[in-house]
């Protein structure tokens, strides 16, 4: 078989995640000049296990064995015209592989030995998704359940490579930067990808100490593959847009860079975002400090002050067409049975 480029056998629609799912084939040699390198490219998306796990599997291949399907997907929008072999071709080098992390480092392995076939054919499943959202849907889909890598990872890692955070529109700072002291005007890394798997799950509490870590992340899981993503028409990048825009107005700019106000803030607004859009920043941000004059009355000592917070701006936010022209009085007691 001589193959120096992928070769597209099927094209199909994937309904879900509104994109599109090839099947095709290299070999083994363009696996490993063009595919193996991608394995890296999500730092440690799944843990590589240790060689002895897969060394049957690297005997077998060397043997002539046919290895399982890899899966690799593409970030692209508007595939209108486009030819999606040459798409895919030209640009393997911005693929992810999805599943089969594992199965490509031993086939690295197995080419050590003289007498793998290197003409040997290596199938292939292609996802092209439309969004980032839709990509990590899929991607929980595929890996829910797997080892030893909970969703929370996966959509941590995919988030920080995907969410291209030099070029946001806003000024994010790194864990080692926000210790150093110095005013920095945007938010840690960290906290906007707590937001963003916060939006995914439409849950607030995804730290919640009183849950086994791992049953928290079986938990984040089930409630992402139980969201309407691929079919609420609202993506992350709009909100962090709209969040860009609330920066301009520097009342606002402090609420949302506290950690427990963003998160509260990224889940309700799915509920709201034409309206709050829509809203003139003054008025928002007047509603917000009426909010916090709300909050100012409940009693700190019999809270838990994170969580609560988190759980009230959730509300207040998603249901703001309604709660923003109450009082401070009327606002907490609407707040009392979520407190």
């Amino acid at each position: 078989m001589d193959c120096e480029m992928i070769r597209i056998y099927s094209e199909n629609n994937d309904e879900v995640i509104k994109g599109k799912f090839l099947t095709g084939v290299a070999d083994y040699s363009f696996g490993i000049e063009h595919l193996f390198p991608l394995v890296g490219k999500l730092d440690i998306q799944r843990r590589l296990q240790s060689p002895k796990f897969y060394d049957r599997l690297r005997r077998d291949l060397v043997k002539g064995c046919i290895m399982p399907n890899l899966t690799l997907a593409f970030v692209q929008g508007n595939l209108q015209g486009v030819n999606l072999a040459n798409f895919v071709n030209q640009r393997i080098n911005e693929a992810f592989v999805l599943d089969g992390i594992q199965r490509l480092n031993t086939l690295k392995r197995a080419a050590e030995d003289a007498e793998l076939d290197l003409t040997r054919p290596l199938f292939l499943d292609i996802i092209i998704c439309p969004s980032i959202d839709n990509l990590l849907y899929r991607m929980i889909t595929l890996n829910n359940g797997q080892k030893p890598m909970s969703a929370r990872h996966q959509i941590e890692i995919l988030a920080s490579n995907l969410l291209d955070f030099d070029k946001l529109p806003i000024t994010t700072q790194t864990e080692k930067e926000s210790g150093r002291g110095r005013a920095v005007p945007g938010f840690r890394k960290a906290d906007i990808i707590k937001a963003y798997i916060a939006f995914l799950g439409n849950l607030v509490d995804i730290d919640n100490q009183k849950i086994i870590q791992e049953k928290m992340d079986e938990l984040i899981a089930e409630r992402v593959l139980d969201s309407d993503i691929t079919v609420d028409h609202l993506e992350f990048s709009e909100v962090l847009n709209l969040i860009v825009t609330l920066l301009t107005n520097e009342d606002l700019a402090t609420w949302l860079k506290l950690p427990n106000n963003l998160i509260g803030f990224a889940v309700g607004i799915k509920k709201s975002f034409m309206t709050i859009a829509a809203t003139p920043l003054k008025d928002f941000a007047e509603s917000l400090q009426i909010f916090e004059e709300a909050f100012t009355k409940i009693d700190v000592s019999k809270i838990k002050l994170g969580q609560v917070r988190r759980r009230l701006v959730e509300h207040f936010i998603a249901h703001y067409d309604r709660l923003a022209g109450l009082s401070a009085n009327e606002l907490v007691v609407d707040f009392l049975p979520l407190i």
